[in-house]
């Protein structure tokens, strides 16, 4: 997928806080939590960019994510949640789309990063790609090929995704099947969003993401 563009704001708001004891050193780590369920807007992930034909908007606990240009690949939309991107971390999404939508996730603008995206198309074929800029070269490499099982829901249904980071590996989840272990990449930021391809309409039902400081 090729870049375009990228909505990207201060994440304003992180729902829940708790701490607990875990086995990484002389101190407690805390867990901390980023929940959006997309009642509101006051996060600001409703955007209008006609010269790109591409918006969102918030609807009764929907984001609904329209790129309908077919000039360029893809279109990219973000917030900055701050997670611990070095230590493990658990990022979650429901989505549909009747084109292909994914998950975006580690893109930071201000070094040319536009991050990864694990994706699903209208078919049921889930891929993790690496879209560029992240210290592998410009242009967006296949880390997990299109693939799909009987597990995934086809024809634009609704997919839980859900991508661990767990020591030095990424492991990819679709309906709470594993889909792919792979060695974790270089992330370069924390913001987390999501990406359409081109003549995509899309929809994501949450956005959540836990981690440890």
């Amino acid at each position: 997928m090729r870049k375009i563009a990228s909505i990207i704001a201060v994440a304003g708001m992180v729902l829940f806080f708790s701490s607990c004891d875990r086995d990484r050193g002389p101190y407690p780590a805390v867990q901390r939590s980023f929940v959006e369920e997309f009642y509101d807007n006051r996060m600001g992930w409703e955007f209008a960019d006609p010269a790109n034909n591409a918006y969102g908007e918030v609807n009764n606990g929907i984001y609904m994510f329209d790129y309908n240009d077919d000039f360029t690949e893809a279109y990219y939309v973000s917030k900055l949640i701050g997670f611990n991107r070095y230590s493990d971390f658990t990022i979650y999404t429901r989505i549909r789309s009747n084109n292909n939508m994914g998950l975006l996730f580690g893109d930071n603008s201000s070094v040319g990063s536009y991050g990864y995206s694990f994706t699903i198309d209208y078919d049921g074929y889930y891929a993790l790609y690496d879209e560029g800029g992240n210290g592998y070269g410009p242009d967006v490499q296949t880390i997990v090929a299109p693939t799909t099982n009987n597990r995934v829901v086809p024809n634009g249904g609704w997919n839980d995704l859900r991508l661990e980071q767990r020591g030095d590996r990424w492991i990819g989840f679709v309906n709470d099947v594993q889909v792919f272990n792979v060695p974790a990449q270089n992330l370069l930021g924390t913001n987390v969003g999501f990406v359409d391809v081109k003549n995509t309409q899309g929809d994501a039902d949450y956005l959540q993401v836990d981690w440890w400081e």
